[in-house]
């Protein structure tokens, strides 16, 4: 067993001294922590150079610090330049690493500059939502709406109508989400389309809505049917109860 794992780490090594060679900007540093730290040192050059660009998992403190050189020039940007697109830039990276407090400052910066500044609506709302303040976060996303309606390719329509969801303002969900349902058929949606209507004890228009939304989902590519597996089951789940 242990001269297998000691061939697969010296594999993994060798790989990394390539990738290293080839791709890496930083080879002069790299190469040197290569060498000298053999196996554990290719774990780190993994780590910290590669893994980011695969968008794998990881936790948020070995996050920020394989992006620390990242957030320090958005930084520097958003202090020497300091247009809106700096700022929404610094607010993007912040976010992405979970600080939320320094995100929303630099989403702030942004709109003073810009009110309109679609992006920057866009993670200020990202924020609200995931924080449950539903007023706020309507109040951006109808913004950003009216001048995008096609922002994020209907992510944003889609959270407008969760925030009017969650905010009980029926009527304008029930308006709002039948046009996003036209335009871009989210099954998320049709859910919450479908729970308003049993609320109101609209039944068949209820069960249609569930009915067309699962007929539609079925005939989704694969990987983003197994992805909406949850909808799925939920709204089998309510056409049990109609």
């Amino acid at each position: 067993m242990l001269p297998v794992l000691t061939l697969l780490g010296t594999g993994f090594w060798m790989l990394m001294i390539f990738d290293c060679v080839r791709n890496d900007p930083e080879k002069g540093t790299w190469l040197w922590i290569l060498i000298f730290l053999n196996v554990p040192g290719a774990f780190i050059y993994f780590l910290v150079r590669r893994a980011p660009y695969l968008n794998l998992p990881m936790p948020k403190a070995l996050k920020r610090w394989t992006q620390r050189d990242k957030i320090w020039d958005a930084e520097a940007a958003a202090r020497n330049i300091g247009n809106p697109h700096q700022f929404v830039n610094l607010g993007n990276l912040l976010l992405e690493l979970g600080q939320i407090e320094r995100a929303t400052n630099a989403y702030e910066q942004a709109l003073s500059k810009e009110p309109q500044n679609s992006h920057a609506l866009w993670g200020m709302a990202s924020i609200d939502l995931a924080a449950k303040r539903y007023a706020p976060a309507k109040e951006r996303l109808e913004m950003l709406v009216k001048q995008e309606p096609d922002y994020k390719f209907g992510a944003a329509s889609l959270a407008y109508g969760q925030a009017l969801f969650e905010l009980r303002q029926w009527d304008a969900a029930c308006e709002h989400l039948v046009d996003d349902i036209k335009r871009w058929s989210h099954p998320e949606a049709a859910v919450m389309l479908a729970e308003i209507q049993r609320e109101r004890g609209d039944r068949t228009a209820a069960k249609n809505t569930l009915e067309t939304m699962i007929f539609k989902l079925k005939g989704t590519p694969k990987f983003y049917y197994r992805q909406k597996q949850h909808l799925l089951r939920q709204a089998q789940r309510m056409l049990k109860t109609l």
